[in-house]
C-alpha cells in the first residue's frame, strides 16, 4: 500500500515539474517507513504531532543527513501534504498543516546538528568520512571498520559512547518489609519433604547407569514411558479415551507431564543424553539435598512452567509467558512473615491485570471460563512440587475439554522457598533488603537488629545466632543480659528472647532470675508454664511488673492511663512507685499525674511523682 502511494506520489510530483524530484520521493519515502513502522494506520490522522516527532526527534536520531537539508525535507514532506489533500486523502486543514512542516525547516536543522540527539547507528556513520559517495558494499567495509575501532577502545569508553542510546534499566521494585533467612534446619526439612527432588531421582534410578535407548525423535521408548508414568505419578494419561472412541498413545512425547519433568531434569543438570542415551549426570548425585531442591526451583522459575514445553503460538503462547514472567512478582511477596495467599485471590489479581490490556472474546473466554485458572493451577501445582510453596486445602475442578485440576486453598512459602527465592529476585527487578548476618552478634547488637523486623522473625533471627553454642549457652547469655538490664525495654526484650527457647531450656535460667529485678516477670512465666504454684512465687510479683509495662507506653498517655487503671488498688501501686529506684519510674507517674482521668488520682500521681524524687536525691540514686 505504501509503495503504491509513493508510485502515486512520484508521478503528481513530476505532473507538477517539483524541483530535485528525486529527493523529494526519497524524503517522503523515509517519512511512509517511518509512518508504518509504528503502525500508525490510515494518513487522514496525520497531525502537526506526527509531524513535530518525526522532524524534531526521529530524523536527528536515525537519519543520517546533513542538518543544511532539513529545509528540503520539511518542503518534500509540505509537498507531499498538498498531494494528500488533492487526492483527498487529507482533510481541509492540510493547507495550514503544509505551512507548519515549512516553519520546523529551522529548529530542525538544529536538531540535527546536536550530536546529543544522534542515535548509535548514526554516531557510527558519522565517523566515516564520504559515506555519502561511497557504493553499498565500500559503505559496509566502512562501517564494519568503524565497529571494529568502536570494540577496541577499553570498557569505560565504549559504555561513555553508547550508554546513552539505552533507556535507563527502570528502579528495581523494593518489597516493603525486612527479610530474614530461614533456619538451616528448617529449609532441610522442606527440602527432604519436597516432592519434586524425589521424582527426579527416581528418574535417575530408573535411567540406570547405562541409561535408556531414546527413538529416532529423540523421545524415551513408549514402554519406558508406560513406566515412569506409574514410577513418577506425573498423572498423564495413557490411551486416554474420549466418549466412545480410545486414542492410543504413540509417542512419549504425547505425555505432556512427563516431557516437562524430563525437561526440567535436563535443564537442572540431573540428566542428558549421550549417544542417543538419556543417562543420569554423575555430578548431581554429589549435591546436598538443600541445593539440588534450590537447582529445581531456579530451573521451574528460569523457564517457566507454562512455556517450558509449550507449542503454543499467538494468543496462548502470549499468555503463556505472561503468566511466567509474573511468578517471580507475585511469589515474592510471600516472603513477607505470615502472608498466605488464597488461590482465588490470585485468579481475580491476574483476571484484572488481563482485563486492563486485553480485551475481545477469546480473551475473555480464558479468562473466565477456566483457561487462565487451569492455567495457573498448573503453576502453582509445579511450584508446590518443588517444595518451595505449599498449597493447602485445595479442592479438584472438573474441566470441560481435559483432567480435572486443582483450585481454592491457601498459598504459602516454606523455608525452602525462603531461602532459594531471593537470589532470583534482582534478576525480576526486585529488590529484597535482608536483616544483616547475625551469626557472630552481640546479644545487645542482635536486638537492635530485631528492632527492624516483625515480632514473627524474631525467633528465626534467635536461631542462627551463635550456632556454635548450645541452647543452654545462649540461654545464659541471655538470661545475664536480663539481670544486668538498667532499663525496662532491655529487661522485656531479653524475657521475651528467653521465653522462646525451648521450655526446658528456660526454666532454669528463669529460676535464676528470681534473685533479679526481672523477677516478677519470671513468676508469672513459672506460673504460666505450669512450673511453680502461687503460694511459692507470689511473692516475687510486685507493681514493678506493671511500671515495667507502663514504662513502654509513654508515648501514648491514654493507652498508659487505660493498662494503668485496669490493674487491682492504683492508690497501692502509686504508693509502691514513688520508692521504685528504675529511672522509667519519675516520667511514668508524670504522665499519670497529667493524664489520669480520675483528678484524685491524678493529683495522688503528681504528689508520688514528687516524692519519687525527693527519694532518690536523698539516697544518692539520681
Amino acid at each position: 500500500m505504501a509503495a503504491d502511494l509513493l508510485d502515486e506520489f512520484a508521478r503528481w510530483v513530476d505532473a507538477h515539474r517539483t524541483p530535485d524530484a528525486d529527493n523529494v520521493v526519497n524524503s517522503v519515502d523515509t517519512f511512509l517507513s517511518w509512518w508504518d513502522g509504528a503502525g500508525r494506520g490510515d494518513l487522514s490522522s496525520l497531525g502537526e504531532e506526527h509531524l513535530r516527532e518525526f522532524l524534531l526527534r526521529w530524523c536527528p536520531r536515525h537519519l543520517s543527513a546533513a542538518p543544511e537539508e532539513s529545509a528540503q525535507i520539511c518542503g518534500a514532506l509540505a509537498d507531499f501534504i498538498d498531494f494528500l489533500a488533492e487526492t483527498r486523502r487529507l482533510p481541509r486543514r492540510a493547507a495550514p498543516l503544509a505551512r507548519v512542516t515549512l516553519d520546523l525547516a529551522d529548529a530542525m536543522q538544529a536538531a540535527m546538528a546536536d550530536p546529543s540527539n544522534w542515535g548509535m547507528s548514526k554516531t557510527l556513520f558519522a565517523g566515516i568520512v564520504g559515506a555519502e559517495s561511497m557504493s553499498e558494499d565500500e559503505l559496509r567495509a566502512a562501517l564494519a571498520r568503524r565497529v571494529e575501532e568502536h570494540n577496541a577502545l577499553p570498557l569505560e569508553q565504549r559504555r561513555a559512547a553508547t550508554d546513552a542510546f539505552f533507556d535507563a534499566p527502570p528502579a528495581a521494585l523494593e518489597l516493603p518489609f525486612l527479610h530474614v533467612p530461614p533456619p538451616e534446619a528448617e529449609v532441610a526439612a522442606a527440602a527432604a519433604s519436597a516432592e519434586l527432588p524425589a521424582r527426579i531421582q527416581a528418574l535417575r534410578d530408573y535411567l540406570g547407569e547405562n541409561g535408556k535407548t531414546l527413538t529416532a525423535k529423540g523421545n524415551l521408548k513408549l514402554a519406558d514411558g508406560r513406566a515412569l508414568v506409574e514410577i513418577l505419578d506425573t498423572g498423564d494419561e495413557m490411551d486416554p479415551a474420549f466418549g466412545d472412541r480410545i486414542y492410543r498413545t504413540r509417542s512419549t512425547a504425547d505425555l505432556s507431564y512427563l516431557s516437562y519433568l524430563l525437561a526440567v531434569a535436563d535443564a537442572a543438570g540431573a540428566v542428558r543424553v549421550v549417544n542417543n542415551r538419556l543417562v543420569p549426570v554423575k555430578a548431581w548425585a554429589r549435591r546436598a539435598p538443600v541445593d539440588a531442591a534450590s537447582k529445581l526451583f531456579d530451573t521451574v522459575l528460569e523457564y517457566g512452567v507454562m512455556s517450558m514445553n509449550s507449542h503454543a503460538t499467538g494468543f496462548y503462547g502470549e499468555m503463556h509467558d505472561f503468566l511466567d514472567d509474573g511468578v517471580p512478582h507475585w511469589l515474592s511477596r510471600l516472603l513477607d512473615p505470615g502472608l498466605a495467599l488464597p488461590f482465588d485471590k490470585l485468579l481475580e489479581l491476574h483476571q484484572h491485570m488481563l482485563s486492563q490490556q486485553l480485551d475481545g472474546y477469546t480473551a475473555e473466554y480464558y479468562q473466565y471460563e477456566g483457561g487462565l485458572a487451569r492455567d495457573l493451577s498448573r503453576i502453582v501445582s509445579v511450584l508446590a512440587l518443588t517444595g518451595a510453596v505449599a498449597w493447602t486445602d485445595r479442592t479438584q475442578t472438573q474441566s470441560k475439554w481435559g483432567p480435572a485440576y486443582d483450585t481454592g486453598g491457601t498459598i504459602t512459602m516454606t523455608a525452602l522457598g525462603r531461602h532459594a527465592l531471593p537470589p532470583l529476585l534482582p534478576a525480576a527487578g526486585i529488590e529484597l533488603r535482608s536483616a544483616e548476618d547475625v551469626t557472630d552478634l552481640e546479644l545487645a547488637d542482635l536486638i537492635d537488629v530485631m528492632a527492624d523486623v516483625p515480632h514473627e522473625q524474631h525467633s528465626a533471627l534467635l536461631q542462627q545466632w551463635r550456632p556454635a553454642l548450645t541452647a543452654t549457652e545462649r540461654a545464659a547469655l541471655v538470661s545475664a543480659l536480663i539481670a544486668e538490664a538498667d532499663d525496662a525495654h532491655t529487661r522485656l526484650v531479653g524475657l521475651r528472647l528467653l521465653g522462646m527457647f525451648d521450655t526446658a531450656v528456660a526454666e532454669s535460667q528463669m529460676r535464676q532470675l528470681l534473685d533479679s529485678t526481672a523477677a516478677g516477670h519470671a513468676a508469672i512465666w513459672l506460673l504460666e508454664e505450669g512450673l511453680a504454684d502461687a503460694d511459692s512465687v507470689s511473692g516475687f510479683i510486685t507493681p514493678a511488673v506493671l511500671l515495667d509495662m507502663l514504662s513502654l507506653l509513654v508515648d501514648e498517655p491514654d493507652e498508659l492511663c487505660r493498662l494503668f487503671l485496669a490493674g487491682h488498688h492504683p492508690e497501692d501501686a502509686l504508693e509502691f512507685f514513688w520508692r521504685h529506684r528504675a529511672p522509667e519510674t519519675a516520667e511514668v507517674l508524670d504522665i499519670l499525674g497529667r493524664h489520669l482521668p480520675d483528678a484524685k488520682l491524678a493529683k495522688q500521681a503528681r504528689k508520688a511523682a514528687m516524692r519519687h524524687r525527693s527519694w532518690i536525691a536523698n539516697r544518692g540514686l539520681g
